[in-house]
């Protein structure tokens, strides 16, 4: 079958319902795109209720001792039918990689694929032969999907975030998703006008319209945001790739709602959307008074910053959580206020874990690596200035992550509990550790932290009632180089003599430790680890939480692959910062 398409023209009447049709299909698929997120709510208040009602019920069948929840794991129907959900479920969360890039997971790409064809053909429905009905339609489409592509990329006021329990990172995947489709059906807007020009020979005259300047402008950020967002072009400077994302993210609805009026609705959406949140977001930012301590023998530095009481509860409630730090004018390099040194704070807001809670004191510990970043190369500058216990001010805005949804997976939930941590990850993994060991002393949880240098573990000894080493549970392991870069994606340094006496010192204290692990001179065994924890008990419900380096995050999923695709109950979190 040929391209039935034509420029024929049409009388106003035609033009009048081709706009209404236009007009209607733009809600439908702008509706359709809010409809999951509908039903995830409602899905939401039901369940809610219903946990409300049978809170007793649910509490005793659950304790994993009890031979009901045993009777339910192990018969037949409904362990068949769990083994096949859980079974598909960690299928559709594996990685895609190509040419040895992460591109996403195998979910993004299957529901993309589909929600792209459920587009399109919103896009080719009711045309007729009417070429410039097509064209119009692409971009009708399209631009339906930008307010819930801005709603997506949101960190405070995340719709979808509360509707399917879970944090801003995970549904920015789903944002990055559909930034891909709403460019492909944008991008076809443009290839088939410009086709139109060519074949009638009008492009000369049409390169002085302005709609047509304004379509090129838009279709060129457009291209110029997908191009900077590639991995390639992220790991060579994300500065370039975090200022070009937010130009473009605040300009692109202004330029596209003077190119045609029809869009204007869903551009002026799309821009309350963002600067409400914008607004919310530096309304709940508190101005902290915060102190420095380099962390001897290694690029690490810890910052202790002194919060409002109701904020230190609640990163104490949510163990794991992280916040966005901002550096306010008054602790920026320059005293200028249109200086480049000084402008380039206006729209950084870095996440740093919150390590380490002080209800007494109100203070929130974080560790960070000193990178190549404005961020941690302003701390290096305050360090290197002898300001090491001067206060200083710092913006903070949190509790972030999804570890503030992590109460459903603790206690009767699961019966074992494995935490990996690289390097500075332990800031995510240890202060769960320690809400478990608290909380809920029964849950058998073990921490796996490997570092590369003996002074990287020294940060926690402070906080803690008793030292790591002491603990039976936390396994440390001096692994050099092994897994690569750090959990950030960059490297880091420091002077063998430092090292030297940070591994004396560790060697005393493991001499007055038991089964202190900081013997292990090795890279830890991952399968060795997994596997042991799962042959342990064939009814256990484990949970796996990793928070380090790439390549340490993929090994352990192939390896709790292995018993999750046998249909284990496998609860699995990657904490990462990768956007």
């Amino acid at each position: 079958m040929g391209w039935s398409y034509s420029f024929a023209e049409i009388s106003d009447a035609e033009k009048h319902a081709r706009r209404l049709a236009l007009d209607s299909y733009g809600l439908y698929a702008q509706l359709s795109t809010l409809l999951p997120i509908a039903v995830a709510l409602v899905v939401r208040l039901a369940v809610w209720f219903s946990r409300r009602e049978t809170t007793q019920k649910i509490a005793y069948d659950a304790v994993p001792t009890s031979p009901g929840a045993k009777y339910i794991r192990q018969s037949t129907t409904t362990g068949s039918v769990g083994r096949v959900f859980r079974r598909i479920s960690w299928y559709l969360g594996d990685d895609i990689y190509i040419a040895g890039k992460n591109w996403g997971r195998r979910d993004q790409f299957i529901f993309g694929g589909l929600w792209t064809v459920w587009l399109v053909f919103l896009c080719f429905i009711g045309t007729g032969n009417d070429y410039n009905h097509l064209t119009k339609r692409f971009a009708a489409i399209g631009c339906s999907q930008f307010p819930v592509q801005y709603l997506l990329s949101l960190k405070y006021l995340n719709p979808v975030a509360y509707a399917f329990r879970s944090s801003h990172e995970e549904i920015n995947r789903w944002h990055r998703t559909l930034g891909r489709i709403v460019y492909f059906l944008l991008a076809a807007h443009a290839v088939l006008y410009s086709n139109k020009f060519v074949q009638m020979g009008i492009v000369l005259k049409m390169s002085t319209n302005t709609t047509v300047i304004l379509g090129l402008v838009g279709i060129i950020s457009m291209t110029l945001l997908n191009t900077t967002a590639l991995a390639a072009v992220r790991d060579y400077s994300y500065r370039v790739f975090f200022a070009t994302h937010l130009t473009v993210a605040m300009t692109l609805p202004i330029v596209i709602f003077f190119h045609v009026h029809h869009a204007r609705l869903y551009m002026v959406e799309s821009l309350v959307v963002i600067v409400v949140d914008i607004g919310v977001r530096k309304f709940y930012t508190v101005t902290a008074q915060a102190a420095l301590q380099s962390i001897p023998g290694t690029d690490l530095v810890k910052i202790t910053a002194t919060v409002s009481p109701e904020m230190a509860a609640q990163f104490k409630d949510s163990p794991g959580a992280h916040a966005y730090v901002n550096v306010p004018p008054s602790s920026r390099p320059s005293a200028n206020p249109v200086s480049p040194s000084n402008l380039v704070f206006e729209s950084i807001y870095s996440p740093f874990t919150v390590a380490g809670v002080s209800e007494d004191s109100w203070e929130l510990t974080l560790v960070a690596r000193q990178l190549r970043g404005p961020m941690t190369q302003n701390f290096a500058r305050l360090t290197g200035m002898g300001r090491a216990n001067t206060r200083f001010s710092l913006g903070i805005e949190g509790p972030y992550g999804a570890a503030r949804y992590f109460p459903q997976f603790i206690g009767v939930k699961f019966d074992r509990v494995l935490l990996f941590a690289g390097g500075v990850g332990a800031t995510f993994t240890l202060p769960i550790y320690h809400y478990l060991s608290r909380e809920h002393p029964l849950t058998r949880t073990e921490m796996i932290w490997a570092v590369r240098q003996p002074g990287e573990a020294t940060w926690p000894t402070s906080e803690l009632e008793k030292s790591i080493l002491d603990d039976d549970h936390v396994h440390l392991y001096l692994t050099g180089n092994d897994f690569g870069p750090d959990g950030n994606g960059h490297g880091d340094s420091s002077s063998g003599a430092d090292e030297e006496i940070e591994l004396d010192q560790m060697h005393a204290d493991h001499r007055r430790a038991k089964h202190a692990a900081v013997s292990n001179h090795r890279r830890p065994d991952l399968k060795k680890i997994v596997d042991d924890a799962f042959r342990q008990g064939v009814e256990d419900r484990v949970a796996v939480l990793v928070c380090g380096p790439d390549a340490m995050a993929r090994e352990l999923r192939e390896y709790v692959g292995v018993w999750a695709k046998k249909g284990r109950y496998v609860w699995w979190h990657n904490e990462g910062f990768t956007w």
